[in-house]
């Protein structure tokens, strides 16, 4: 069998942290948060939750806060706030790995409501997975959780993570990018390493044949062909060097559309993705580690 036919692996994951992954998706797929469209009450209803749940987890604000607020002429009169959590890593080192997943989406049209459950309250979901299991398992390096604002205005918070200095870009060694990470049968990823760099080996070692190395793909609509490296938050890091990997789903009927609700979720399907990101993550730090021989 191919990797591609081969049948996905099952993992078992902590019962507190499988409920608590639903209970984040389904938090930011409310009727409360409305679609979470940048400005709106369910917009702020949203970037609240999550600072609330990145202290519970028991991240540290950066740099004394845990949002960042930012303006953007794309969004007129409108605040984009982006919500960072700290992790201090066990190296000295002040290098610096980013997890982003960007929490915002359409919000309401009269009556409809676009959810954005897959889109992208699953990748705010499993980063916070990520986070409580870091906390468990401490990291080499220090790691910044950043629920990113405004990606779908044209990947407007990332862009100003940057921009505005809250991090030394220079000190960012990689960026970790969940964007659509429940629905898909098959999740895609791309890294900025070269195909023939071990990195892409180890990743097929994992057990679960879920993974395939996409850098185009046809849309839904079949219409138009998306560019992986440019699609989503990770972008913004690569147009400053910064290594990135992407971890994805492709587009499905639901797409920006009303229907891209928790009901069209299989709990069991999404939380069985947790560890297979956990050990995504590990297979990045030790890159770093094998890379720098000056980090010991």
């Amino acid at each position: 069998m191919t990797s591609s036919t081969r049948p996905c692996k099952s993992f078992e994951i902590p019962k507190y942290i499988d409920q608590q992954l639903m209970a984040d998706l389904s938090t930011l797929a409310s009727p409360q948060a409305n679609g979470r469209k940048t400005g709106t009450p369910g917009h702020e209803y949203s970037y609240q939750y999550i600072a609330k749940r990145f202290k519970a987890i028991g991240l540290q604000p950066w740099r004394g806060d845990y949002t960042q607020r930012f303006s953007h002429p794309k969004l007129k009169k409108r605040i984009g706030v982006n919500v960072l959590g700290f992790l201090q890593g066990k190296l000295s080192s002040d290098k610096l790995i980013i997890v982003t997943a960007h929490y915002d989406h359409l919000g309401g049209r009269g009556r409809n409501v676009y959810w954005g459950a897959d889109d992208n309250a699953s990748g705010v979901a499993m980063m916070m997975a990520l986070a409580t299991h870091l906390i468990h398992h401490s990291p080499q390096f220090s790691v910044l959780f950043v629920a990113t604002d405004a990606e779908e205005k044209g990947l407007l918070g990332s862009e100003q993570l940057i921009a505005s200095n809250t991090i030394d870009i220079n000190k960012v060694v990689f960026n970790i990018n969940l964007d659509m990470v429940a629905r898909a049968k098959r999740l895609y990823y791309l890294s900025s390493r070269p195909k023939k760099d071990v990195f892409h080996h180890q990743i097929k070692q994992i057990e679960q044949a879920c993974l395939i190395s996409r850098r185009t793909h046809r849309s839904f609509s079949n219409t138009k062909v998306i560019d992986y490296k440019k699609a989503s938050d990770h972008f913004s890091f690569a147009r400053h060097g910064v290594e990135y990997l992407f971890i994805g789903g492709g587009q499905h009927a639901d797409y920006h559309g009303v229907g891209d609700n928790v009901a069209r979720i299989s709990p069991t399907h999404f939380s069985n993705r947790v560890t297979v990101v956990n050990q995504l993550y590990a297979l990045v730090e030790q890159s770093i580690m094998k890379r720098d021989n000056s980090i010991h």
